[in-house]
């Protein structure tokens, strides 16, 4: 995942490993978080396979090195972000494949949102029979932090979709948490 985000930060211009490790910290530290020990061994991974360039240059008495997505590499990110959006994914993963949305066709990326919001529509239905069963059950209230975590799952569920059809609608998005502006 952290290659993915990398090629995809440094698209457009050239950044310092420090300049990534903020983006992340700025951009996407809700759901995903980057040591500067797994950072710099993956910049080096990717500018080795082609993925990224690294030139250097002087800053003030020090020498930086700064990384720019390939071709190659931005093929790769893009056919990594044209691949439908998993809902076995973590939560993380799918919540990075959709930061990066901006980058995809509209097209693609609405099918992408229609499909995702199609698993969730899916998985809510197994979980709600799975909610049922427990019904049926005469001493459900002897398990009842375990079934808190199926309602929890049911309501984060219903969450995504909400959040899916606002997206496809291209709904302000402070309204989908009802803030003003």
């Amino acid at each position: 995942m952290l290659e993915y985000i990398i090629i995809g930060m440094a698209l457009n211009d050239p950044l310092t490993g420090y300049d990534i490790k903020k983006y992340i910290e700025n951009g996407i530290s809700v759901f995903y978080k980057a040591s500067f020990g797994s950072l710099y061994p993956a910049l080096k991974k990717l500018t080795e396979k082609g993925y990224l360039t690294m030139t250097e240059q002087q800053q003030g008495n020090r020498q930086k090195k700064f990384y720019q997505a390939t071709e190659e590499g931005k093929i790769i990110f893009d056919e990594w972000l044209a691949l439908p959006v998993d809902l076995n994914d973590t939560t993380e993963s799918r919540l990075v494949k959709i930061y990066f949305f901006d980058n995809l066709s509209s097209e693609t990326r609405d099918r992408q949102l229609r499909e995702y919001e199609l698993n969730n529509v899916n998985y809510l239905r197994k979980l709600e029979l799975l909610e049922k069963q427990f019904d049926e059950m005469p001493n459900k209230d002897d398990f009842y932090f375990k079934l808190s975590t199926l309602y929890y799952g049911i309501r984060i569920i219903q969450e995504n979709i909400e959040w899916c059809k606002h997206l496809q609608e291209h709904k302000p998005l402070k309204d989908f948490i009802g803030r003003k502006i």
